[in-house]
């Protein structure tokens, strides 16, 4: 019930201890389709409510799934994501905590992605993708980017990547 509750409204930045009620859950499943194709899903939620004044806890993530399917033969895979966030109308704007603050309600997204891999050796596994396959514009509601020392306002939601390229290589030892 003890939450530290920051209010960036106004010229300076005030915390109070508040009483706060904080619910959510993640549920997950796999199912392994035959020997070569696997899907999951994953959903979570939270909610919070500042029950000092009634209203809405800010810093609370919206609605959120995924949904992956994978294929894997031999010494190559491939996977497919697609994440789907819920918009998040239960905010708080100008109040947060040490980290952020809600800078009002967001909107929602879906973003699809692709992966391959080849292991090479027991030890050496070669994996490329590309996220955001479909170069949604899209803010994330938890942003942390404004006012941590790179010029951003704090004030400002800043928008995620575009299409991203990757790669990379595993070594285990």
């Amino acid at each position: 019930r003890d939450y530290i509750l920051f209010d960036y409204r106004g010229m300076s930045t005030q915390a109070a201890n508040i009483d706060a009620r904080i619910m959510g859950g993640e549920l997950g499943v796999a199912y392994n389709l035959n020997s070569n194709w696997k899907a999951d899903a994953t959903l979570a939620y939270a909610w919070g409510k500042n029950s000092s004044d009634g209203e809405a806890l800010p810093q609370i993530p919206p609605l959120e799934a995924r949904l992956g399917l994978t294929y894997q033969r031999d010494n190559w895979s491939a996977g497919a994501l697609w994440r789907v966030v819920d918009g998040q109308g239960r905010v708080a704007d100008g109040r947060g905590n040490v980290v952020g603050q809600d800078l009002g309600d967001s909107a929602g997204f879906g973003v699809f992605s692709l992966n391959g891999a080849y292991r090479v050796t027991k030890q050496v596994k070669l994996s490329a993708g590309v996220d955001n396959l479909f170069d949604k514009n899209y803010a994330e509601h938890l942003n942390l980017g404004g006012d941590a020392g790179f010029g951003f306002p704090a004030e400002t939601r800043i928008d995620e990547p575009g299409r991203t390229l990757w790669a990379k290589v595993d070594y285990d030892f």
